[in-house]
């Protein structure tokens, strides 16, 4: 066994599988109290706010500590499209995504990456495993023309049942009892779901825009995990940011006395972080005070894409370069937001696509023929 300079262990060597993973992840968003940074300081802003300005005692500090190791550890298990941690009391439930129909039919595997079991599961469009790992929401089809689902809620020692007949994906989970809902036939809407009860209420409607776009243009909400607020992102045809607008969800209004950056803002599913690169430096601040602080600096200057987080909030990682069936990206990176560190690992097998509900392990990502393929990886952070 042989570790690489940046701590990937290879436990095992698997051929190639077919697969990539649903990702899930949380991120809370009030951290330990600590003493305030040298470098901390507000936001570009144009003076306090009076919506919660900077210099407001609304969140403790986030912490800053550095660099830490981060280590991945391939595992020998085959690892699907879909993925499910602890399903009947398996280790890794998971289902290929190719050929058609291959998302039905299941394996489970033990802790050593034994099959153990095979079975039918009949579900459509998203997936998303509870935080706790109790349970699974999942879309199931009831018209094949017209592609409209409801949504079903499964637990892991018990059959499917209808949780509620809404036309739309679970996009993640507000707590232990809510999943948050993006309707697919009311455009931009977000609904939270009472896993107990099936009732559903209304908790993210996009407001109009600041200013009517362009040709071209392309607009979107990235609402806090809090709900407290949301970030109005606008970028052209080319992909570059062309403004971004902080909104209070519960006044109803834009914070005009807050500029932006205009590099992708990483908004957590919990709480109120928000994540940035500016230039070669990892920042991070609160959206309610806007006291930035710089985490760390990053070994290439890049944006933060399709950031995945950690079940209990603390951890998130991004990767930078493409990937193919031979090759991994360039370099993935992994935040500890609870101690403010941060870690880089050159060249890993993939990028994370999925966390296990205890943080302990990882779905490793690249892309594939039919498909992303995927490994299983045991995951530290020191």
């Amino acid at each position: 066994m042989s570790t690489t300079t940046l701590s990937i262990e290879k436990l095992v060597r698997v051929g190639t599988l077919a697969a990539s993973a649903l990702s899930v992840g949380l991120l809370v968003g009030c951290l330990p109290q600590l003493p305030p940074e040298a470098n901390a300081s507000p936001s570009p802003s144009a003076g306090v706010s009076p919506q919660g300005g900077v210099g407001a005692s609304c969140a403790p500090a986030i912490p800053v500590r550095g660099r830490g190791t981060a280590t991945l550890t391939e595992l020998p298990h085959e690892i699907g499209t879909s993925v499910v941690f602890g399903l009947d009391g398996s280790f890794v439930a998971t289902a290929y995504g190719y050929p058609l129909g291959a998302h039905w039919h299941w394996f489970e595997e033990d802790v050593d990456g034994k099959i153990v079991s095979r079975f039918e599961w009949r579900w459509q469009g998203g997936l998303l495993q509870s935080p706790d790992g109790g349970s699974v929401v999942y879309e199931v089809a009831t018209d094949t023309t017209s592609g409209r689902t409801v949504l079903f809620i499964r637990d892991m020692l018990g059959p499917g049942r209808l949780l509620a007949p809404i036309n739309g994906a679970p996009l993640r989970w507000l707590d232990t009892n809510h999943v948050l809902v993006e309707v697919f036939d009311e455009v931009g809407v977000i609904r939270s779901v009472d896993t107990r009860t099936g009732a559903d209420r209304i908790v993210f409607s996009p407001p109009p825009p600041p200013e009517i776009k362009a040709e071209g243009d392309n607009d979107f909400f990235y609402v806090s995990g809090d709900l407290r607020w949301a970030v109005f992102r606008r970028w052209n045809s080319a992909g570059a940011v062309l403004r971004q607008d902080l909104f209070d969800v519960e006044r109803q209004s834009y914070v005009t006395s807050v500029t932006l950056p205009t590099k992708p803002i990483a908004l957590a599913p919990v709480g109120d972080v928000a994540l940035w690169i500016d230039g070669d430096q990892l920042r991070a601040m609160h959206l309610c005070d806007r006291r930035a602080v710089t985490i760390g600096t990053v070994a290439t200057a890049t944006d933060i894409a399709s950031p995945r987080w950690s079940a209990d909030g603390r951890f998130v990682s991004f990767s930078l370069g493409s990937t193919n069936e031979e090759t991994g990206p360039e370099r993935a990176t992994f935040v500890d937001l609870q101690e403010g560190a941060l870690a880089e690992i050159d060249k890993p097998w993939g990028s994370v696509r999925q966390w296990s509900p205890d943080g302990r392990f990882v779905v490793l990502s690249r892309s594939g023929y039919h498909g992303p393929l995927s490994k299983l990886a045991r995951f530290e952070f020191k």
